[in-house]
């Protein structure tokens, strides 16, 4: 009997120490989820490069490019809201962002535009929804 009492012990004080360990693994995945989302936000937020965000806007009108690439000159317009879809909802990572169209047609306002992040913050226009 005494033998028993021993050995459950020694399972109450090992089942303990697995319960400091898991939570003291939980606190890490918990940071490292924290870290995580930062960095994603960073890099929607102009700070970073795209590491595959998408993002979009709502359709406005976009001057074509002029003149022949890779000489050509985009058309381009300022003060934008620029968004990332992020756990199924549109967040907006910039209201005043620049948007340059490299396209040989002008965008338009029916329809979203989706954008690709260039390395100064600024976004390039990529496709327009159909």
């Amino acid at each position: 009997m005494n033998g028993l009492v021993n050995r459950l012990g020694q399972l109450e004080a090992r089942f303990e120490r697995l319960i400091l360990q898991f939570q003291a693994l939980w606190s890490q995945v918990q940071a490292l989820a924290t870290k995580i989302a930062g960095l994603q936000q960073q890099a929607g937020s102009g700070q970073g490069g795209g590491g595959g965000v998408c993002f979009s806007m709502a359709g406005v009108v976009i001057a074509a490019a002029t003149g022949s690439f890779p000489t050509l000159t985009p058309g381009s317009v300022t003060g934008q809201t620029v968004y990332s879809l992020i756990g199924g909802t549109p967040t907006a990572v910039s209201t005043n962002a620049t948007v340059y169209n490299q396209m040989q047609a002008a965008t338009v306002v029916t329809k979203t535009i989706m954008l690709g992040m260039n390395p100064d913050g600024t976004y390039s226009a990529i496709a327009q929804s159909c």
